[in-house]
């Protein structure tokens, strides 16, 4: 069975607020009659640049100080309190605010006792609660101020990653268009040499063919020269055959 809060620590009513600094401001109160401050742990759920969520916690939540190079005062050690609370914009209520406690349990005591009537307004009381929590505020801001920076910092190695990627991409396709012109190069010198050996080759085919035409047609002329004699032939061709000047 769940254990019941103390009376000295019971929770702050919840209620609708027509502001969230209306809300703050009398959950702090109530919160600071008991011997507890509520301070808050983050902002979400933004509309229009505006958060329309902010989560509560207990003054003495988060992670125990164990250190021991100085001592710290015991009604504002960190004890890892379970309270919680939240205020949420609703559209449903013309964009006032709700409380809601999540958790009303605290696992410590009073900071100070339930000042009697007519005390609770002391200025040595009132300061030394404000400067808790402004403590306690710039706490929580400074961690979340470093969880900015942590994802900032990841983002900008996602990028140097993927820019040095796309330098190493671009080096791999220089170098291969290189060796492509240098085959291309390569491959037109072939040709060009393949090119030009042609008709030294062929050189002896043409003259195959204009020798085997001369030699058709001495054979016809000698053929037609059994016919006739050498008196009948003109004088050129009977010095052509008999190898005598004219």
């Amino acid at each position: 069975m769940p254990q019941s809060p103390a009376p000295a620590l019971a929770p702050p009513p919840e209620g609708i607020y027509r502001t969230f600094e209306d809300l703050l401001t009398a959950v702090q109160r109530v919160a600071k009659d008991q011997g507890y401050g509520v301070v808050k742990l983050r902002s979400s759920n933004y509309r229009e640049g505006k958060p329309t969520r902010f989560d509560l916690v207990c003054d003495r939540g988060g992670v125990k100080y164990s250190s021991t190079a100085k001592k710290r005062n015991p009604s504002t050690r960190k004890v890892d309190c379970p309270w919680r609370g939240k205020a949420v914009c609703e559209v449903q209520l013309g964009n006032q605010w709700r409380f809601v406690v999540q958790e009303a349990r605290h696992n410590h005591e009073p900071r100070v006792p339930t000042a009697a009537p007519g005390q609770e307004n002391n200025p040595v009381a009132q300061s030394l609660r404000s400067l808790v929590h402004k403590i306690d505020r710039l706490s929580h801001e400074t961690s979340q101020g470093f969880g900015r920076i942590e994802g900032r910092l990841e983002s900008l190695e996602k990028r140097l990653d993927v820019f040095e990627q796309n330098q190493q991409n671009q080096q791999q396709q220089q170098q291969q268009q290189q060796q492509q012109q240098q085959q291309q190069q390569q491959q037109s010198h072939q040709n060009h040499m393949v090119n030009s050996r042609v008709p030294m080759m062929g050189a002896p085919g043409m003259l195959d063919s204009r020798m085997q035409q001369v030699e058709a047609r001495m054979d016809a002329m000698e053929s037609r020269g059994m016919d006739m004699s050498i008196s009948d032939m003109d004088p050129a061709t009977r010095s052509l055959l008999t190898g005598t000047a004219m």
